[in-house]
């Protein structure tokens, strides 16, 4: 739900829409299986599923979406998940008026801010569908309960002419408000410049939504073709941008405290542009933070800690909680040869919503660790480790050796149960980095396939399947020829390439409403 927390911040040329007919809602479809208890995460080290509770069923309209952002694909009050609309032509349409004004918010002028009324006394949810004509490509879910059900427009570049409309519904009943136009304004000072990608060997398609990516100081949001439709500039040079579990912020931290046990800095923006805030977590944070249900899950070291620990915190920061000291499992591995840092070095963390856990890299161990969201350890994936450690699976090129396919990792992306993406870094001088596939079989990780096309950086790298089976690459170097983002398709075949896109992690979006993807 993308209502406008500020009240309103908003400047420059409205214009307003009227009348019309047709749309229905529906309810939210039926949860997926939600996290149970501590079992191993099926594939690593054990063929168990783990036991997962039942999904409940979304509620009406937005409630739905809230509770179940995997449901209802395109259905009328949930957030779509990809390119698909909702249908409007299967609707019941019924005689009403609206009467609605978009205005750019203050801070970021991409950022559309809308406002409407209707005469449809019945109507309980919204949706608004807009684009740069009438065929619209982008829908926003309403906040009906928002002051004038304010709603933010994303995803469309500065200074471009929109058409939209509102269509507001109750039941299979539904109002749909003329076409309308309203401006975008100017981007922020310091914006990139829009980057337009250059056709790979593959001749699939782009697979179409959003990519977060961060340059220096700014984070901000392209689309497929490159566009920039968002931007905002921060204090410190950024490693991790994100959008909020309800989508309403953008979290964003920099490289942080890489020894001792102070310093590092996290950031939360609206979409808007206002109310930014140090989060001011406690401890040395450092690298990375991942969006969860009830806040943020991120990387930290207490006052008196040898070891990182995952801790978790509230949306705006506030609890912070450690809950788990990752001694329990970096413990048992050794550190790799070729070592340029030494000590605990967790550089990447990932929640996974079906089961409820979180994923963790440390760059000299060589290994990718499983958490339940109750700090359990659940299981791990790397290079053999000199102790026992509960459900490891032995990686294939996993051998903590300079020459070894996988030494030193970041980014990465558990986006099965069995299969695994990662970024590995190489030694921290004069390696080669490489993009590697896994199929976990009980013990073991089978590597499928390799990929180095997209060149060599000793920091960060990030994964990411898609929803098209597509993957993103990320090249986080911070040289001339580094910042390289490519979409590769299953046969690691190029399909497009943005020079110099992003110089940390970055992150696909199918919609930058809701919740953030993956399983």
């Amino acid at each position: 739900m993308q209502s406008d927390p500020a009240g309103g911040r908003a400047a420059g040329g409205s214009t307003s829409g009227a009348a019309g007919s047709v749309a229905a809602g529906g309810v939210g479809g039926v949860g997926r299986a939600g996290g149970g208890g501590d079992a191993p995460i099926a594939g690593v080290g054990s063929t168990a599923a783990g036991g997962h509770d039942a999904g409940g069923t979304g509620g009406a309209g937005m409630a739905g979406a809230a509770a179940n952002a995997n449901a209802g694909m395109g259905a009328v009050g949930l957030p779509p998940l990809g390119p698909e609309l909702t249908d409007v032509t299967k609707l019941e349409p019924t005689s009403c008026a609206i009467s609605a004004t978009v205005t750019p918010a203050a801070d970021i002028g991409m950022v559309g801010v809308a406002t409407f009324s209707t005469d449809f006394a019945e109507g309980d949810r919204a949706i608004i569908q807009f684009g740069k004509t009438q065929d619209y490509t982008l829908e926003a879910p309403v906040n009906w309960a928002a002051t004038e059900h304010r709603t933010w427009l994303l995803g469309m570049p500065a200074e471009t002419t929109v058409h939209y409309r509102v269509v507001v519904m109750h039941g299979a009943t539904a109002c749909i408000g003329n076409d309308a136009t309203y401006q975008t304004g100017a981007a922020p000072n310091g914006t990139p410049a829009n980057n337009s990608p250059v056709k790979g060997t593959s001749t699939a398609a782009p697979t179409p939504g959003f990519i977060i990516a961060e340059l220096s100081d700014v984070a901000y949001i392209v689309n497929v073709e490159g566009e920039v439709v968002w931007a905002h500039r921060f204090p410190v040079k950024l490693s991790r941008a994100a959008l909020s579990w309800d989508g309403m912020y953008l979290y964003a931290r920099d490289m942080g405290a890489l020894s001792g046990n102070s310093g590092g800095a996290a950031y939360r923006v609206a979409l808007d542009g206002s109310g930014e805030t140090n989060l001011g977590l406690p401890g040395a944070t450092h690298h990375d933070l991942t969006p969860i249900p009830t806040g943020i899950a991120y990387i930290g070291r207490g006052t008196s800690e040898e070891f990182d620990s995952i801790y978790t915190a509230g949306p705006d920061g506030s609890n912070p909680t450690e809950l788990v000291n990752l001694e329990v499992v970096i413990s048992h591995f050794d550190y790799g040869e070729g070592v340029g840092i030494m000590g605990s070095h967790v550089n990447a963390i990932h929640y996974y919503r079906d089961t409820q856990s979180y994923s963790i890299s440390d760059r000299e161990k060589d290994m990718i660790a499983f958490f339940s969201s109750k700090g359990a350890l659940l299981g791990s994936v790397g290079a053999t480790p000199n102790s026992d450690t509960p459900n490891h699976a032995k990686a294939e090129g996993a051998d903590s050796k300079v020459d070894s396919v996988w030494r030193v990792q970041h980014g990465h992306d558990q986006y099965a149960p069995n299969k695994l993406i990662l970024w590995s870094n190489g030694p921290l001088k004069d390696g080669t980095s490489h993009v590697l596939h896994y199929t976990i079989d009980g013990t073991t990780a089978k590597l499928d396939w390799q990929y180095t096309g997209a060149g060599t950086s000793g920091i960060l790298g990030d994964t990411q399947h898609l929803p098209s089976g597509h993957f993103l690459i990320t090249n986080s170097d911070r040289g001339t020829n580094g910042g390289v983002v490519q979409e590769i398709d299953e046969h690691a075949e190029v399909i497009q390439t943005f020079a110099g896109l992003s110089a940390a992690y970055s992150c696909h979006r199918s919609t930058l409403y809701g919740p953030p993807p993956g399983r």
